[in-house]
C-alpha cells in the first residue's frame, strides 16, 4: 500500500514492472538534474551508486562499468542496442519526445480513458475485460484538463495561505524585536520608578535623622545644663559644710551664738534646695520616638505590577486586497482580509464614504 495516495497493488510475477511508473516524478528529476548538471549515477547501483560510464538509448537506463557487464553485456538482442556517453544520453533524453504512457495490465495498450471510482487511468482493454468494465469512465484528456484548473485553482489558494503565512512570519520576527525593545524600555521604567522610591527613601532617612540628631543635642544640652547647676550648687554646699565645721570647732561661746542661728537657717534653706527635685534626672536616656514602618513595609510587600492591558474589543482595521477590489459601470466591489494577528472575530464592515468637503459620512 502506498503511504501518500493509499492505493493497494498486488505484486505479481511481473515484480516491480507491474507498478506504475510516476512519469511526472520522473521528468521532474530529469529536469532538475539538468538544472544541477550534476555527474549522472548508475542506475543499477545496490548501494552507493557509482558514475555512470554510458548510457543504453533503447533501455533508457545509465550504467556504470560494472553494471553495464553484469546486465548489460554486447551479445544476443542487447547486441543491437546503442550506448553513448552519459551527457549526450541526457541530452538526447531531453531532445527525444516522452515516451506514452502505457497501461501497466496491459503493457500494449496506451491510456486512453479515466475510471472515476478507481481514480486511474486505464485503457479499452480494462474497461472490456478488467475489473474497470462497470465503473464510470470518462475521456483521458477531459479529466486531465479538469484536474489540471482544479490543482491550478488549488495551488492558487494555497499560494494565498502562502503569502499571508510570509506576511505573518514577517510580523512574529517584528514582534521578536519589538518584545526586545519594549522588554529593555520597561526594564528601564522599572529602574527608574525604584530609584524614584528608593531616592524619597533616603531623603525620608535624612530628615528623620535630622530629628533623631535634634532630639539628642537637646536631651545632651538638658543634662549639661542640670550638671553645670549641680556642680555649683555642690561647690555651695560643699563650701558651707566646711564653714560650717570650722565655726563648730570654734570655743568662743559668744561669738558662735551670734551666728549660729544664720547658719542654722541656711544649712535648711540648702537641704530644702536639694530636696525640690534637684536629685532627679531632668532627661531620660531613652529616645521617645517610635519609627512606625509597618505601613511602608506591607506596600514594598504589595508592590506589583498592575493588571495587564486588556486587548481592546475593537477590531483593527481590514487589510484591502487591491488585486481583488474592482468597479463596473456605477457600483464598485471592495475585497478584504482580517490582519494576521487579530483575535477579534469580525463578521462584515459597514462602509461608509467621505465626500471629500468636509461633510458627514454616508
Amino acid at each position: 500500500t502506498c503511504p501518500q495516495c493509499h492505493r493497494s497493488l498486488v505484486l505479481d510475477e511481473r515484480g516491480l514492472r507491474g507498478f506504475p511508473r510516476n512519469r511526472l516524478l520522473e521528468g521532474v528529476i530529469d529536469r532538475y538534474q539538468q538544472g544541477r548538471a550534476a555527474a549522472l549515477r548508475c542506475q543499477l547501483c545496490e548501494k552507493a551508486p557509482k558514475e555512470a560510464a554510458v548510457m543504453c538509448e533503447q533501455c533508457d537506463v545509465f550504467y556504470c562499468d560494472p553494471c553495464r557487464l553484469r546486465c548489460h553485456p554486447p551479445r544476443g538482442p542487447l547486441a543491437k542496442h546503442r550506448l553513448v556517453p552519459p551527457a549526450q544520453g541526457r541530452v538526447s533524453r531531453r531532445l527525444s519526445p516522452r515516451k506514452i504512457s502505457t497501461c501497466t495490465d496491459h503493457e500494449l495498450e496506451n491510456h486512453s480513458m479515466y475510471c472515476v471510482q478507481c481514480k486511474s487511468p486505464v485503457c479499452y482493454q480494462c474497461l472490456e475485460e478488467g475489473k474497470h468494465s462497470s465503473h464510470e469512465v470518462k475521456a483521458l484528456g477531459a479529466m486531465w484538463k479538469l484536474h489540471k484548473s482544479q490543482l491550478s485553482q488549488a495551488l492558487n489558494g494555497l499560494s494565498d495561505r502562502a503569502k499571508e503565512a510570509k506576511e505573518f512570519l514577517v510580523q512574529l520576527r517584528n514582534m521578536v524585536q519589538q518584545i526586545q525593545e519594549n522588554s529593555v524600555e520597561f526594564e528601564a521604567c522599572l529602574v527608574a520608578q525604584c530609584d524614584a522610591l528608593i531616592d524619597a527613601l533616603n531623603r525620608r532617612k535624612a530628615q528623620l535623622l535630622s530629628r533623631v540628631n535634634k532630639e539628642h543635642e537637646h536631651k545632651l544640652k538638658v543634662v549639661r545644663d542640670q550638671i553645670s547647676h549641680c556642680t555649683v550648687k555642690l561647690r555651695q554646699t560643699t563650701g558651707l559644710m566646711e564653714y560650717c565645721l570650722e565655726v563648730i570647732k570654734e570655743n568662743d561661746p559668744s561669738g558662735f551664738l551670734q551666728i549660729s542661728d544664720a547658719l542654722i537657717r541656711r544649712v535648711h534653706l540648702t537641704e530644702d534646695q536639694w530636696g525640690k527635685g534637684t536629685l532627679t534626672p531632668r532627661m531620660t536616656t531613652d529616645f521617645d520616638l517610635n519609627l512606625d514602618n509597618a505601613p511602608l513595609l506591607q506596600s514594598i510587600h504589595q508592590l506589583d505590577f498592575v493588571q495587564m492591558k486588556v486587548s481592546s474589543p475593537v477590531p483593527a482595521p481590514p487589510i484591502l486586497q487591491l488585486e481583488e477590489c474592482c468597479t463596473r459601470n456605477n457600483s464598485a466591489t471592495l475585497s478584504w482580509k482580517q490582519p494576521p494577528l487579530s483575535t477579534v472575530q469580525v463578521e462584515g464592515y459597514i462602509l461608509e464614504l467621505d465626500d471629500g468637503n468636509g461633510g458627514q459620512f454616508r
